[in-house]
């Protein structure tokens, strides 16, 4: 693995979540207007994941790798 490499993770991550809080958003005013129990049902749990991969720290690898990075 390679600071490349960890970059593409840290984009990947990102961009699953900020696709899942779009769905979690579209599924809450879809529950809103429609369907509140069954809307709500699917939207919470996916806008708890979304925020998850939006903050999960990046893997003890890239952090050794960036940690290596910057001291040499």
């Amino acid at each position: 693995m390679d600071a490349a490499s960890c970059d593409r993770e840290r984009f990947s991550s990102r961009s699953i979540g900020f696709l899942f809080l779009g769905i979690a958003a579209v599924l809450f005013i879809v529950g809103l207007v429609i369907l509140p129990v069954i809307g709500f049902v699917f939207a919470v749990p996916l806008l708890v994941i979304g925020v998850g991969m939006l903050i999960a720290p990046e893997s003890k690898a890239c952090r050794l790798i960036r940690r290596g990075l910057r001291a040499g």
